[in-house]
């Protein structure tokens, strides 16, 4: 008895701390863009009683109110308000149409050149053309608002020769001065790995690929030179994955799936750490 008391105090500090670095991380991204807390507190909330009306209901029937109550703690007058608010407007999904546009650019056949790579275009027409992109991903956006966001955060760029064509300079979407787009792909993200996390720790099913490699004590300069492995390596396979996928893609009964890579440190690499390293492997590359 006392035991099992023993294990499942150890458990509950393990998910305590589990839930401060977790917190902390996001309570730094909140404050800074003027996010209090009574509206975390409002959002946690309604996480808190969705989850537990959608998953925990008995007889594949949705949780009672009182049933909710008791698993999350919430008053049952609270969870009756918060179950009563309109559904929100998130999902598990790639807003930003422009995610679209690139990917649809770099993949589509009409779009590539022999060698596979993407093919300078221009601005109207039929296909391949900025145009026939737009009308597929994001008809309802203008199209000099798809053409800012694709010059401005350095995706594409005129073609030199005077003729009003768009090459694509990068091999991804990445929002660079768009805060929105960089908070979006925040959500994403985050919550695709804690539902990874969740799934292999529940061990519900064969575990999905989890895996890091991490060090105490890494250098500066090691910092600097793992990030720019993972940008010249990581970039090159994800590229190779997005072709691969890109030829199972369904239109009707498809589900969202994907592979992330990510770098991790205490602090960032200055730029100057950054060059000298990408210039290292570039050089190991050319030996």
């Amino acid at each position: 008895m006392n035991s099992s008391r023993e294990s499942g105090a150890a458990d509950q500090s393990k998910i305590n701390r589990m839930l401060e670095r977790i917190l902390v991380a996001l309570a730094r991204i909140l404050i800074r863009h003027n996010v209090g807390f009574p509206t975390f507190s409002e959002i946690a909330k309604k996480a808190f009683v969705d989850v537990a009306t959608r998953e925990h209901g008995l007889r594949s029937r949705p949780a009672s109110k009182s049933r909710v109550s008791l698993l999350t703690g919430i008053n049952r007058r609270e969870v009756a308000r918060v179950q009563a608010m309109p559904p929100g407007e998130t999902s598990n999904v790639l807003f930003n149409p422009v995610f679209s546009l690139v990917s649809l650019w770099i993949r589509d056949e009409r779009y590539r050149d022999g060698q596979g790579v993407p093919l300078a275009i221009p601005l109207n027409g039929s296909a391949p053309s900025l145009e026939d992109l737009r009308r597929q991903c994001c008809h309802d956006v203008p199209e000099t608002a798809v053409l800012r966001e694709l010059v401005s955060s350095g995706i594409a760029r005129y073609c030199e020769d005077g003729s009003e064509r768009l090459a694509l300079q990068a091999t991804g979407y990445i929002p660079r001065h768009d805060v929105s787009g960089k908070l979006e792909l925040m959500g994403v993200d985050v919550a695709v790995l804690l539902n990874t996390i969740d799934g292999n720790i529940a061990a519900r099913e064969e575990p999905l690929f989890q895996r890091k490699v991490s060090f105490n004590n890494v250098s500066e300069q090691g910092v600097a030179l793992l990030n720019a492995l993972a940008r010249k390596d990581g970039q090159r396979w994800l590229e190779q994955l997005d072709q691969v996928l890109g030829a199972h893609r369904s239109d009707s009964d498809g589900q969202f799936a994907g592979l992330g890579i990510y770098v991790f440190s205490e602090k960032r690499p200055t730029s100057a750490q950054m060059q000298t390293a990408s210039q290292q492997v570039d050089h190991e590359d050319e030996a």
